[in-house]
């Protein structure tokens, strides 16, 4: 009782995981939620999604993973079942595949070919040589219908038989492997590959890329080698918009350059499978802030967004905390100056022209902003992505299955010939199970081949 009762589960698990609806319906919500991962953006920070969506879709977004959907479990989850369902489809099938496969299509009497969807006879009396008419039309339908197999005595006379494309019957098994080996690979690049960013000055260059997740974290990512821009363009259209941005970069191995190219947005650079993809830019203030000392001292200093000044002897730190390009026709930029501690200094603004009075501690320095212009920083998507050539791989695959299911099909064409009472019985028979209009019009040849070749004796 047991053994049937484990039977009975058994089969409604395979009859679960074998449902042609299960796989509609997964197919469906793949579908769907790839949608979603492609129009709602991925990695963002959640601070940027409650900003654009609002708490209520916020918390949908959040406690789906919809920021990151194609490394959320329950995307991987719905793709296992669906590879499952494919996997338990395709061996639960196998079995009546192989007997159409393997079946002897030679294995008929004289009537069954009587029973086939396309078949004519004749009967002829031979008014030459005796059996040269039978070789004509053997000859006849070698010619048109391709190189026969045949077998002798069936029911009196010889059957033969051209066959093609029995092959086709595992192009469905081919769209099935090739769902597999594009989500293998998917899931493959998604766990051994990465997604990141490089922002580079002109002249600038870095041996990792960064990676921020949803909660702000920064992560590293080793390159294994340098990239540089050597330069960056930027052009603009008359209202202001970019009209195209440019990087020129080097991939550099121990300090020697080993690949120069210059890209475009859908233009990248590949190097051991790490992809450059031209995605974004950044303009960088590039200051000169002059401070001249109550006792007649003096510094400039050279100053971007990213750097900090130093005067070591007075021990003043600046740094810009804002820039602004034009202020009333001017550019500005608003400024730290303090001790390099930190306790003891003050932010001020500086107009192009304008010199400002600022006390640090018991001196007094006159501070203005010398000059002023604007340096631009190349954007780099980086992203590396092992799966990718076994998701290409896959497409062809099904490609290439889809082309075997919708236009291969199994035809088969017999011819038979026997005699009674010194004439001549041939019985044309044909099937297939795709293209059914070409495969008519091929029968009609060869059965009019025939027919002329009757007629000429």
């Amino acid at each position: 009782m047991k053994s049937k009762a484990n039977d009975s589960k058994a089969n409604i698990v395979v009859r679960f995981f074998s449902s042609v609806k299960l796989a509609i319906f997964l197919f469906i919500i793949l579908a769907i939620t790839s949608i979603i991962g492609t129009v709602l953006p991925q990695g963002e920070s959640l601070q940027f999604y409650l900003e654009n969506y609002g708490p209520f879709y916020f918390k949908i977004i959040k406690n789906l993973h919809l920021y990151d959907t194609y490394h959320a479990w329950w995307y991987l989850g719905l793709m296992g079942l669906f590879s499952i369902n494919l996997i338990v489809c395709t061996i639960k099938r196998l079995p009546y595949t192989l007997r159409l496969y393997s079946r002897d299509y030679l294995d008929l009497a004289k009537d069954d070919l009587l029973r086939r969807p396309l078949r004519t006879k004749w009967q002829a009396r031979e008014k030459t040589n005796p059996g040269h008419l039978r070789q004509e039309i053997v000859s006849v339908f070698s010619a048109l219908a391709g190189k026969p197999r045949s077998r002798q005595d069936v029911d009196g006379g010889q059957l033969l038989l051209s066959e093609k494309g029995r092959w086709n019957y595992w192009g469905v098994y081919l769209i099935h492997i090739s769902v597999l080996v594009i989500f293998a690979g998917a899931i493959f690049g998604t766990f051994t590959g990465f997604k990141g960013r490089v922002m580079l000055l002109e002249g600038e260059k870095t041996d990792h890329a960064i990676q921020m997740d949803s909660h702000g974290n920064v992560k590293k990512i080793p390159l294994g080698f340098d990239i540089k821009c050597n330069h960056f363009k930027v052009d603009f259209y008359p209202n202001g918009a970019p009209k195209l941005f440019k990087s020129d970069l080097s991939i550099l191995e121990k300090g020697k350059e080993v690949l120069h190219k210059s890209i475009v947005v859908n233009s990248p650079l590949t190097y051991k499978g790490i992809t450059f993809y031209q995605s974004s830019y950044q303009s960088v203030p590039d200051l000169k802030v002059k401070m001249v000392s109550s006792d007649g001292e003096q510094k400039i200093f050279d100053l971007s967004a990213f750097d900090r000044g130093l005067w070591p002897e007075k021990g003043i730190l600046i740094g810009i905390l804002k820039y602004l390009p034009n202020v009333h026709g001017a550019p500005a930029a608003r400024v730290y100056v303090g001790d390099p501690s930190g306790s003891n200094g003050d932010a001020v603004w500086l107009l192009m022209g304008n010199d400002r009075e600022l006390n640090i501690g018991k001196n007094t320095y006159r501070i203005s902003l010398v000059s002023a212009k604007e340096k631009y920083m190349t954007g780099l998507q980086v992203k590396k992505d092992p799966g990718v050539w076994l998701v290409w791989l896959g497409c062809a695959l099904m490609v290439l299955g889809f082309g075997i299911v919708f236009w291969v099909g199994h035809r088969r064409i017999w011819l038979w010939i026997g005699e009674k009472d010194k004439d001549l019985h041939i019985i044309l028979a044909g099937q297939t199970n795709k293209n059914k209009v070409s495969f008519e019009r091929e029968f009609e040849k060869i059965k009019d081949g025939i027919t002329k070749q009757i007629g000429e004796q």
